[in-house]
């Protein structure tokens, strides 16, 4: 009967402190993604990031001949 109590209370400790670090784990990122702190840029990353915000020219995908309307014939 001890051994049971013993088990019981073990694996509610093991529970909690589950439940606990997975509550503090989803609060960090939380404080992490409102200010920015918790995520560590690499160099390669930074880059990517300045790729992205630089605006690219835009380009014309499609040649002049593509998309354009012709008189339509009946064929009988």
């Amino acid at each position: 009967m001890l051994s049971f109590l013993f088990f019981i209370i073990i694996f509610v400790l093991i529970l909690g402190l589950v439940i606990l670090l997975s509550v503090l784990g989803f609060i960090r990122s939380i404080f992490g993604s409102i200010f920015g702190f918790g995520k560590r840029k690499t160099p390669t990353q930074d880059q990517q990031q300045q790729d992205f915000d630089q605006p690219t020219p835009k380009q014309k995908i499609f040649t002049d001949k593509e998309g354009e309307y012709v008189d339509y014939e009946e064929v009988e």
